[in-house]
């Protein structure tokens, strides 16, 4: 098949999905595309990005997603789970849709099928997914589990997190894991479940985005800076040392780089245990295939504490 033949074949389904699907749902799910997107450009906490006056005005908030859209910038809309009912769907064209839809999960017994926004986004006009997204974003259902390094320092509403206990150790060089479990309180098939991973190395990220059952998106150092590094739990004071020389050494190039040359082209010379975050999001049952590869004694010592602490939390 070519490419144009299935773009072609997509647009000629997308109207089952359409007809079919509960839009209703999208309000309390449709803030994972604009967190998605915002990751990406951000240099400031991602839960920050909620107070944001992009995100609280929500005719700013759309126009930033429709403008995504016409930039063809579809990977943040993954993010945003869409249920359809399969009822009505006639066996042929569910196969059909299973041919042609990349990542889509089938529920026959309950007749619903998991698409995502991203696919609304590829196939629709901007009008028409201009009145997909009309509704301002719900964040009542929302709950947060918040971790820094194995502790647990909030569990609750998204509305009510205080945020005076986000770290406030900007110009520290070495920075410690963060991870934060985000959930839909109201009942929904599949049970979406975004996970941001926050100060953890490119070395952890570059295992991480290998389930690619999950949706990524990540923190660009081509429109960021770098600013943190992580430290291996095994560094001894000495190891930590020489590394933080390395760090200090290829860091004076670096910022003397971008006088010249572009911040994706300086970091080059960053070492590979420069901070990032990631917002990855999916249903409950790819988080427990996750979890069954990376919650072993042989994964690599971030991945394997992220996946110990998901196990510990979502399914013990």
């Amino acid at each position: 098949m070519k490419l144009s033949d299935l773009r072609e074949t997509q647009k000629e389904l997308i109207s089952i999905v359409f007809e079919n699907s509960d839009f209703k749902a999208l309000t309390d799910f449709l803030f994972f595309s604009y967190l998605g997107a915002r990751i990406c450009y951000a240099s400031s906490h991602p839960l920050a990005l909620f107070s944001e006056e992009k995100f609280k005005n929500f005719e700013a908030f759309k126009s930033f997603l429709l403008h995504l859209k016409k930039l063809e910038h579809y990977s943040v809309f993954a993010h945003t789970p869409v249920f359809v009912d399969t009822a009505n769907i006639k066996d042929t064209h569910k196969l059909l849709l299973a041919q042609v839809y990349f990542k889509v999960f089938w529920d026959e017994v309950n007749q619903q099928a998991l698409f995502n926004l991203r696919h609304l986004a590829e196939n629709l006009s901007d009008e028409a997914f201009a009145k997909v997204i009309e509704t301002p974003p719900d964040l009542s259902g929302i709950k947060i589990t918040y971790f820094r390094k194995q502790d647990l320092l909030y569990k609750g509403s998204l509305l009510d997190f205080t945020y005076q206990i986000l770290e406030k150790n900007p110009d520290n060089l070495f920075t410690e894991p963060e991870i934060i479990i985000i959930q839909q309180e109201k009942p929904y098939p599949f049970n979406w479940i975004g996970v941001i991973t926050h100060n953890f190395s490119r070395i952890f990220s570059h295992q991480f985005v290998r389930h690619t059952w999950l949706n990524f998106n990540q923190r660009s150092h081509r429109y960021t800076e770098v600013d943190k590094f992580v430290v291996p739990g095994v560094f001894k004071p000495t190891h930590v040392e020489i590394y933080k020389q390395v760090i200090q050494q290829s860091m004076g190039y670096y910022k003397e780089f971008m006088k010249e040359v572009k911040k994706e082209s300086a970091r080059f010379l960053v070492p590979q245990g420069v901070a990032t975050t990631l917002l990855a999001t999916g249903p409950q049952f790819v988080w427990e295939d996750f979890i069954n590869k990376r919650a072993i004694p042989q994964a690599q010592e971030e991945i394997r504490n992220l996946a110990y602490i998901l196990k510990d939390y979502l399914f013990s």
